[in-house]
């Protein structure tokens, strides 16, 4: 049994949790389709669900075939993001995979050709030279119940790529590091 002291600091605790809930939902701006301020490509629907302190979250539908990795580049370039992070769920009909060599300072690359659920896309933006600065990784589900995944280059997706990206106002950068022969997340 609780004692007195118990219950006002478990009542105060939910107060408490339910005023920053109430301020933050208040602070966040959901935006209509009328509202939608992104810039669309070619491949892709986006929409902007909220905004809060120039953050966005962004909803992403892939269409049939779309080239995930060069579409979400565009999508990125387009709108002037200076960084981002991006989580995905879907199926593609093709892949081109790899991993890191150390030996090489390089990838080594597989394709695969085939029907694939893509079982968790994951990655961050980091925008350089011109480019969108991508770095993804992929888990691919087969028919039969196996796996493969790694870095991710390139992928078709079908029928569709379900894709949750939030875009950061604040830049992140990316170097060249020679001794590795990587572009890397400097802090």
């Amino acid at each position: 049994m609780k004692r007195s002291g118990d219950l006002v600091r478990t009542e105060v605790v939910t107060l408490l949790a339910l005023v920053a809930a109430a301020a933050l939902s208040a602070s966040c701006r959901s935006v209509s389709a009328e509202q939608n301020p992104l810039r669309s490509v070619t491949g892709v629907r986006a929409k902007l669900l909220s905004e809060h302190d120039h953050t966005r979250e962004i909803q992403l539908v892939f269409e049939p075939h779309a080239a995930i990795m060069a579409t979400l580049s565009d999508f990125i370039l387009v709108n002037g993001f200076k960084a981002a992070d991006f989580t995905a769920l879907g199926a593609a009909t093709d892949a081109v995979i790899g991993y890191y060599d150390p030996p090489a300072r390089d990838y080594r690359r597989t394709s695969l050709r085939q029907q694939m659920e893509i079982v968790s896309l994951i990655g961050d933006a980091a925008p350089m030279s011109g480019g969108a600065g991508l770095h993804a990784h992929i888990g691919l589900g087969f028919a039969d119940g196996t796996m493969h995944g790694g870095h991710l280059f390139e992928a078709h997706a079908f029928p569709t790529l379900e894709m949750f990206l939030i875009a950061s106002p604040t830049a992140l950068q990316r170097r060249h590091d020679d001794a590795l022969n990587a572009d890397l997340l400097t802090p």
